[in-house]
C-alpha cells in the first residue's frame, strides 16, 4: 500500500491549491525566491499573535560586535511564585536560510502561553550572507547572554531547554555541541527538536515522496550549500551538520523529544538519531506522524494528527517544567 496524505491534511492543501497555478520549483541555490515564498508563507499560516503574552525585546552581542536580537515571551499563565521559572530558547526553522523571530513571532507566542513557560526566541544570522559558523556561533551567543541574566529575568540556569524545528532544529542540537565545546556556563536540560534538519548528505527524497515533501532535496541541498560553502565531506564537523556527531558525543546529549511526519524528507535522519542515542543511553521521545509532511501543523493547524502533535508537544515541555 503506498504511503498516502493524511486525508485532513490532503484536504487542506487542495483548498489551498485550488485556483492557483503551481509555480515551477525555485532552482538549486536560488534563496531569494525561497525567502519570498516559504518565509512569507509561514508568516502567514502561523495566524495572529495570541493574547495572554507579553514580550520584551533584548540583545546579545556576538564576536564581531553584530547586535543578536532575542524576543521574551512572557505568559500572563505562567506561575507567579518565589521560585526561579524555567525557559525554552527557542530556534526558529528555514532551511537556514530564511525566517526570523518576527516571522516566528505567533508560532512562539503560542507555545508560550499554551505551556505557560517563558520563551526566549534568538534572531540569529542567516546564510548564505552568514555561513556557518555564524548561525550557530549567534545562537551560542544569545545563550552566554542568558546565563548573565538568568537572575533579572527570574530563570534558573540549570532548567533552560533548547527547541528548535526544521533548520532550527539541527541548529538546537549544533548549539548543544558547541557549548560543551566551550565549557559554556549554561547547558541546556532537554532538547525538543520538531523535524530537525541534521544531515547536509541527504539531498534528495524517496522517489514515493517526491509528489507530497513541502521541503525538497533541491531546497535542502540548496540550504546547506549556502551554510556550508566550501566545507565538504569529512571536513564538515557535527557543529554544522549534527548527523555527524561520534557516539561520545551522543552519549553526553540531555534527554530529547522528537518529532517529524513519515512523508518528511527528514524523517530518516531523525529516526536514525533517535536510534543512536538511545543505545548510547539518552533518554528519547521520539513520533513519526502517519501520512503527514514537513510542516503539517502549520499547514492543517485543525487537523486532528496536527492537533495531537502539538498536544504531545506540551505535554513534554510541562513535564519537563514540573
Amino acid at each position: 500500500m503506498p504511503l498516502e496524505l493524511d486525508p485532513e491534511l490532503a484536504a487542506v492543501l487542495a483548498v489551498l491549491s485550488a485556483g492557483y497555478e503551481q509555480p515551477p520549483p525555485p532552482a538549486l541555490g536560488d534563496v531569494a525566491t525561497r525567502r519570498a515564498t516559504v518565509g512569507e508563507g509561514i508568516r502567514h499560516l502561523s495566524g495572529p499573535t495570541p493574547d495572554g503574552v507579553t514580550t520584551t525585546d533584548y540583545f546579545a552581542t556576538a564576536a564581531d560586535g553584530h547586535k543578536i536580537l532575542l524576543r521574551l515571551y512572557q505568559p500572563e499563565s505562567a506561575k507567579s511564585d518565589d521560585n526561579l521559572s524555567p525557559l525554552l530558547y527557542y530556534i526558529h526553522g528555514g532551511g537556514m536560510i530564511l525566517g526570523s523571530v518576527d516571522i516566528y513571532n505567533s508560532i512562539v507566542a503560542k507555545y508560550a502561553v499554551q505551556t505557560g513557560v517563558p520563551f526566549l526566541s534568538v534572531d540569529y544570522r542567516l546564510a548564505p550572507e552568514h555561513p556557518y559558523p555564524t548561525p550557530v556561533d549567534d545562537c551560542c551567543a544569545g545563550l552566554a547572554w542568558l546565563a548573565e541574566h538568568t537572575a533579572e529575568l527570574g530563570v534558573a540556569a540549570d532548567r533552560v531547554a533548547i527547541m528548535g524545528d526544521s533548520g532550527g532544529g539541527g541548529l538546537a542540537m549544533a548549539t548543544t555541541l558547541r557549548l560543551r565545546e566551550r565549557k559554556c556556563q549554561l547547558t541546556p536540560s532537554m532538547l525538543i527538536l520538531l523535524a530537525p534538519m541534521l544531515d547536509d548528505r541527504t539531498v534528495e527524497a524517496d522517489k514515493h515522496l517526491e509528489k507530497v515533501v513541502s521541503w525538497s532535496g533541491v531546497d535542502n541541498q540548496t540550504g546547506w550549500m549556502a551554510l556550508l560553502g566550501s566545507l565538504k565531506g569529512e571536513d564538515v564537523p557535527a557543529t554544522a551538520s549534527p548527523a555527524r556527531m561520534t557516539d561520545e558525543d551522543l552519549g553526553r546529549l540531555p534527554p530529547m523529544y522528537m518529532d517529524v511526519g513519515a512523508l518528511d524528507l527528514f524523517r530518516d535522519e531523525t529516526v536514525q538519531l533517535a536510534s543512536r542515542a538511545t543505545k548510547a543511553g539518552v533518554s528519547v521521545e521520539l513520533h513519526v506522524y502517519p501520512g503527514c509532511t514537513h510542516g503539517f501543523d502549520l499547514f492543517a493547524p485543525r487537523a486532528g494528527v496536527s492537533q495531537q502533535a502539538v498536544a504531545n508537544r506540551i505535554r513534554a515541555i510541562e513535564r519537563w517544567a514540573e
